[in-house]
């Protein structure tokens, strides 16, 4: 009795084809082709540059190397993953919203190779990754040979596309920082396939629950749209229960597996600032650039030729939700553009199924690959012209530019310059030490406080740090558009400076340097080329300082609104602001003085002149002497929920954005503690890794069965 030939998009893409009599597996020509696709991307990424120790540089990727390097040696060396860190934004707290998974990786595996090293080949991870998970996709979406792997050619066109650098995944954008968006995304499209084997086959739950957990980890949009593609599996009748059941399973243990990052995620929104905008697009064409055209084309006639296939409509419904969160992105919170990627990839790799009508009567199936390969790399060539240059910059590192000495010089010089925070002028003329935000770093080479930082959001300090670099730059970034900003002004800027304790100032345009050269408060200090070193002689470097006027109770509804207002007017800096959402009897004790408008603020002073506070400032701790005992302190450092403090009753918000303590003993310990939403978090993850671990034990007993 003959056997009934299995369906087409059943049979094993393993079956051998003939070929001038010997057999050629198709498994060998797609592990061919990947290698090819591997090589060609390393052409690109040379090896003398990936592998040497220099530390990368160019866009935000530079100020992400600190990142890795502080949760190597300060969190994960304590058992931690998040925490706080003091260089930038007046601290802020680390990986609280942000996506540690790839600097994770990152600490793993510079025990194997240097931190530099490991640091970059994690950086183009999702590069390299992309194709692969685009051709596991389509294997797991049981596409028959040569599907998957012309779904991984057909990536290139977009990896190499160069029309934008800031909407993440292609490779301009990775160099630009977005890496880990590109991991995320690039696993999202493997969860895409793993998600529809899983639902169909009826197993992969724990494998799927934990690809949830790592796109989780990853990026924020990648688990966001994990969750759009599970939404395709709940329309449907006859299985509508049965899918339930599966997506509460993956996507249930996924989140308890992942709470501990996200519940304190969610728990601290109200202490980010906002950036929601919606990302201004001049043309389609940036959209749907040159070098992805033939792409989009062969995509929407594969859509229209397989428009009856199961697997042309959940990717047809992705492709539509995805656009609709775009359209609706500013109104919903999120920055809109991120979206536009995962279309443009969609774009590029749907057109691979063309061949399905096809594949029956096809012959010669195994050259077609090759083929599409070779027409694929001669389009991205010609459509290449900055990329690797691009590549080049970034990876030859810090150390390895010509201006290297000079920027060593100013960190060296910096890192003797004792206490406080540097200010530095906004330059795009900076650039030439390997990025425009080269002095983000100072935490790292000068070991020196700074106010500027990459994860702008993370902190609320941010609208005034950009507020204070608007009055010290001739050029400014401005990136906040519900906040109004100052232009070049740099005597104004003298009140807010010594409210930030900044004791040194980069200046580096000619206006710049004149206002600073007229104030006396300044004293030039050294010039190393085209920069001058500045001190603010009238401040003193000290953090915790007793204030010289009693605190008001402010009454807002939007105290971020009001903080700003108050911060951008000099005459009421000496005027402490505190805010608290629902004060109880004892804080209305405490601050007798109450206040609703700037405008009508009440001016008490407080007698200080006999204090002495002596302060040592430590990573997650702050400890201080005083002899004023009852008076409150202000510590110059971002407010969080998670600072506890023994030796004062509370820890208060205070204008602009700073902590406010009462001693109640001479010396005042302030530590970055855990709160209610760090301990639910990591009892629930807890939970979810024992349910993953009988989860996976059954699974092994049942085999052995």
């Amino acid at each position: 009795m003959k056997k009934k030939p299995k369906p087409a998009e059943q049979r094993s893409p393993e079956t051998p084809i003939k070929n001038s009599g010997f057999q050629i597996s198709y498994w060998l020509i797609d592990a061919v082709i990947l290698l090819l696709i591997a090589v060609f991307l390393f052409s690109f990424f040379e090896p003398k540059y990936m592998f040497s120790n220099t530390i990368t540089t160019g866009g935000d990727t530079g100020s992400h190397y600190y990142t890795a390097v502080y949760l190597k040696d300060a969190l994960l060396s304590h058992g931690k993953i998040m925490g706080w860190l003091q260089g930038n934004y007046v601290g802020f707290p680390l990986f609280y919203h942000y996506f540690p998974l790839p600097f994770i990786v990152m600490v793993i595996l510079s025990y194997l190779a240097s931190m530099q090293v490991a640091f970059k080949l994690v950086t183009v991870l999702g590069v390299f990754l992309l194709p692969l998970c685009v051709y596991l996709a389509f294997r797991l979406l049981k596409y028959q040979f040569p599907i998957p792997v012309l779904g991984a050619v057909m990536t290139l066109p977009f990896l190499f596309n160069e029309a934008n650098s800031m909407w993440g995944a292609n490779i301009p954008s990775t160099l630009a920082g977005e890496f880990s968006y590109g991991i995320g995304i690039s696993l999202l499209f493997l969860f895409f396939g793993t998600l529809y084997s899983g639902i169909m086959e009826k197993n992969k739950i724990l494998f799927n629950a934990f690809m949830v957990f790592l796109l989780a980890m990853c990026h924020g949009y990648a688990i966001i749209l994990a969750g759009v593609i599970g939404s395709y599996f709940l329309f449907t009748r006859d299985k509508f229960w049965e899918n339930f059941q599966y997506l509460f399973y993956v996507y249930g243990l996924g989140f308890l597996l992942v709470a501990f990052w996200l519940i304190p995620f969610f728990g601290n929104l109200p202490w980010v600032t906002e950036y929601v905008d919606r990302w201004a697009i001049a043309s389609i064409w940036e959209v749907i650039p040159r070098i992805l055209v033939p792409g989009l084309a062969l995509s929407a006639v594969a859509l229209f030729l397989n428009l009856f296939d199961r697997r042309t409509w959940y990717f047809a419904y992705t492709i539509v939700f995805v656009l609709l969160l775009y359209l609706a992105g500013p109104k919903i919170g999120m920055l809109d553009i991120r979206f536009i990627p995962v279309l443009q990839i969609f774009m590029a790799i749907l057109g691979a199924t063309i061949p399905l009508i096809f594949l029956k009567n096809m012959k010669s199936k195994s050259i077609l690959p090759v083929i599409i390969l070779f027409m694929v790399v001669l389009w991205v060539m010609f459509n290449v012209t900055f990329i690797k240059s691009w590549i080049a910059w970034n990876y030859e590192g810090f150390d390895g530019k010509k201006t290297w000495p000079l920027y060593k010089q100013i960190n060296d010089y910096l890192s003797q310059g004792g206490g406080g925070r540097v200010v530095y002028e906004h330059s795009p003329l900076t650039n030439m030490f390997g990025t425009e935000r080269a002095y983000e770093s100072l935490p790292f080479f000068a070991k020196r406080n700074t106010l500027e930082g990459l994860y702008m959001q993370s902190s609320i300090s941010s609208p005034f740090v950009f507020y204070i670099q608007s009055e010290v730059s001739k050029v400014s970034s401005q990136p906040f558009p519900q906040y109004k900003y100052s232009s070049l002004n740099t005597p104004a800027a003298i009140p807010r400076l010594k409210l930030f304790n900044v004791t040194q100032y980069i200046v580096r345009s000619p206006e710049a340097k004149k206002f600073a050269a007229a104030i006396p408060e300044f004293k030039h200090e050294k010039s190393f080329g085209d920069y001058d070193i500045y001190r603010l002689t009238s401040n003193d470097g000290h953090y915790v300082v007793p204030l010289t006027n009693q605190p008001v109770l402010f009454l807002t509804d939007s105290w971020k609104r009001d903080f700003f207002e108050w911060f951008k007017h000099s005459e009421l800096l000496d005027i402490p602001l505190v805010y608290l959402k629902d004060p109880d009897q004892f804080d209305l004790d405490r601050f007798k003085l109450r206040g609703s408008d700037l405008a009508d603020l009440p001016r008490v002073p407080i007698n200080t002149q006999k204090a002495s506070v002596t302060e040592r400032i430590g990573n997650e701790e702050i400890i201080f002497n005083t002899n004023l005992i009852g008076y409150p302190h202000m510590i110059k450092i971002s407010y969080h929920p998670n600072w506890q403090v023994e030796g004062a009753d509370r820890v208060y918000l205070v204008s602009p954005s700073f902590m406010l303590v009462y001693p109640k003993q001479n010396q005042v310990r302030l530590y970055f503690g855990k709160t209610g939403f760090n301990y639910l978090g990591e009892g629930l993850s807890y939970a979810g890794l024992l349910l993953f671990l009988f989860g996976l034990t059954r699974v092994y007993l049942l085999k052995r069965r």
